[in-house]
């Protein structure tokens, strides 16, 4: 089995000064190390603020994707136009494997992350290879892949009515929307193809169209590209909401044996970045899932999405 590593990038081996461009040989050097592993971490570049993470960020000329415009459900803050916390879920949660907005139907091609804090104790990143996930589930359950590839999976999640801190899926319907009232926000859910309907305590509960949980975005190698280990392990229903976070994209369930193989695959696919204070991770969403584990002590993750990707759904 292949076990990924963290790879790492320092000063001494490739030089980066805030405000410039790199040139060709400098973005050579970071996709020799990006293209096997799907990330890589710049440590001892002695960032120590969210403005020089954004002009650090700067540096590689990539399109911004701002949080406001994104789809994510997670509650988060802006520091500068393209800087913002990560999930703020209390410690003790633990955030599950995923692939950024991989439920959505625009997501980010690359992201950033930046420890303005380290953790007192656990608080790491774990980092799992889609692509070497991909292989190990279709072997031990090919079925199951096979149903993924044809029908694509629809997800489900509860929006609340007022952002719920305590949750890593808290941001509410307003705000994940972009909306000030009801009357908009069905009419934006209907005009990107979701099922919805109001919950007793003023939220509500949003099913996606169909979305590919399998592809290869024009590189020639599948990856298990979607949000199945997050909402399976870690996503929770409503009180008033009692239908089933995952399922098919013809609304057939979906095995929990079969879930439970992914999730396990997954994770036997992961390292655990261990954050230092003033560590950046550049992500290729494309190819790996991250998460957090849960920590204790005080912990600043701060992160920036690049590159907008749209997609149709399998409905369209």
């Amino acid at each position: 089995m292949t076990v990924p590593h963290v790879p790492i990038l320092s000063p001494d081996q490739l030089p980066i000064s805030l405000g410039t461009h790199l040139d060709g040989r400098s973005k050579t050097v970071v996709s020799d190390l990006i293209n096997p592993h799907g990330f890589v971490v710049f440590r001892g570049y002695g960032v120590r603020s969210d403005q020089e993470f954004h002009d650090f960020i700067e540096c590689f000329d990539l399109p911004n994707f701002t949080y406001a415009e994104s789809f994510s459900n997670a509650v988060r803050r802006n520091r500068t136009p393209r800087v913002f916390t990560a999930n703020e879920a209390p410690p003790e949660i633990e955030i599950f494997l995923h692939h950024e907005m991989a439920q959505t139907l625009v997501f980010p091609g690359q992201l950033f992350f930046f420890c303005e804090q380290a953790p007192t104790e656990g608080g790491a990143t774990p980092i799992g290879r889609s692509d070497l996930a991909l292989v190990a589930i279709e072997k031990a359950r090919p079925n199951f892949v096979a149903k993924l590839r044809n029908l694509g999976v629809r997800y489900r999640n509860a929006m609340p009515d007022s952002a719920d801190l305590a949750s890593g899926q808290g941001r509410s319907w307003r705000d994940t929307l972009n909306v000030t009232d009801r009357k908009q926000a069905e009419q934006r859910l209907t005009e990107l193809g979701y099922n919805f309907r109001w919950l007793d305590d003023g939220g509500i509960s949003v099913q996606t169209p169909p979305l590919l949980a399998v592809d290869e975005f024009g590189r020639g190698k599948d990856v298990f590209f979607n949000q199945i280990v997050a909402a399976a392990a870690g996503w929770t229903n409503d009180e008033s909401d009692e239908e089933p976070r995952l399922c098919y994209g013809d609304y057939s369930r979906i095995d929990q044996d079969d879930l439970d193989a992914a999730i396990a695959a997954s994770y036997e696919h992961t390292v655990d970045l261990e954050w230092q204070a003033g560590d950046i991770a550049l992500l290729d969403n494309l190819k790996v899932m991250h998460g957090r584990r849960p920590f204790s002590g005080s912990r600043s993750i701060l992160a920036s999405l690049c590159t907008p990707i749209s997609r149709p759904s399998l409905a369209s």
